[in-house]
């Protein structure tokens, strides 16, 4: 399932993007990233996928520039949503060690680059954050899955009784 954003949803991705890095900056606090690409790649890859998921589940994004939730968004159902994205076709979704899985229910892989993204699936927050699924690709250990543990959104959006 690919997402293309719209000229204006551009726009909006590449605002929030310098926007919150300059903002967290300000505030001191530490670049999460998991990788060797530039903080503007970065920050702009991520809001896109964001803008990307919520295009394709039927939501508002979050536009907090501040943004200090553990989620990036939240579905019809209530459910917490942790979007990340990989712009490798067959990357992993991954998560940093000390992330909360308490105050997100389900994580997002996007995969792609800007401005054209696929999703790949979801997983539930208490599968992914679980001590046997640490790995070192690298750049520090983190959770990890790979896109065929992952369940396709279809089930997520149509999901009405729990993850």
């Amino acid at each position: 399932m690919y997402v293309i954003l719209s000229e204006a949803e551009q726009r909006l991705a590449k605002f929030l993007a310098t926007q919150r890095y300059e903002n967290a900056r300000r505030k001191g606090l530490a670049n999460a990233k998991m990788g060797n690409q530039s903080n503007k790649l970065t920050d702009l890859e991520g809001i896109a996928s964001e803008i990307a998921f919520c295009k394709l589940a039927n939501i508002y994004p979050d536009l907090d520039l501040d943004h200090t939730n553990a989620a990036d968004c939240f579905l019809h159902n209530g459910y917490a949503v942790d979007v990340k994205s990989t712009t490798y076709k067959t990357g992993r979704l991954l998560s940093v060690r000390w992330k909360n899985s308490e105050k997100v229910d389900v994580f997002v892989l996007m995969v792609g680059r800007f401005p054209k993204y696929r999703c790949a699936g979801f997983m539930n927050a208490s599968e992914l954050i679980k001590e046997s699924r640490l790995t070192n690709l690298g750049h520090g250990e983190g959770f990890s899955a790979t896109q065929n543990e992952l369940q396709p959104l279809s089930v997520l959006l149509n999901f009405n009784h729990g993850v």
